[in-house]
């Protein structure tokens, strides 16, 4: 996932604490400087997928736009193979399937997707398509929390 890994670098020897305000401000200005690195890999993240967004209905668009045009007509519609390629490959379709390893950037993908889709087609949001399972919410903050500690290494000199 986008800049992966992140090196912080540590400052300040545990054992021995800090001996001086100079030496407590310089490991003050680093941590913010990592902590701001990972935030920044995250904000690539998310800016990642929203350049791939939706990608299949782009990939597919011959099958997804004869299935979305004959959408009246065929009530199973979910069953059709570009719907299962959509809800499949890409991580954000929640309420078809959750990724095992569902994480925090998949439920902001879902919120924007949600939240867009139904103010632009019918002027309000269906918050139904909103609701995750407690389960799913949890899951996908620690799977969060795993991925940033496999990913920031300590940066020793």
């Amino acid at each position: 996932m986008g800049l992966w890994p992140v090196y912080v670098t540590r400052t300040n020897d545990p054992e021995k604490g800090y001996e001086t305000k100079k030496q407590l401000r310089e490991d003050t200005e680093q941590h913010i400087y990592d902590v701001g690195s990972v935030l920044r890999a995250m904000g690539y993240e998310l800016a990642k997928r929203a350049d791939e967004h939706d990608w299949s209905k782009l990939e597919y668009f011959d099958e997804f736009a004869k299935d979305t045009l004959e959408r009246e007509d065929t009530p199973d519609f979910k069953q059709r193979n570009w719907y299962k390629i959509h809800t499949t490959k890409e991580r954000h379709h929640i309420n078809a399937r959750v990724p095992e390893d569902v994480n925090l950037f998949d439920l902001l993908e879902l919120i924007s997707d949600c939240v867009v889709a139904g103010k632009t087609r019918s002027g309000s949001v269906n918050d139904d398509f909103l609701v995750i399972p407690q389960k799913v919410l949890n899951n996908a903050y620690w799977n969060t929390v795993k991925l940033v500690k496999e990913n920031v290494e300590l940066y020793e000199e």
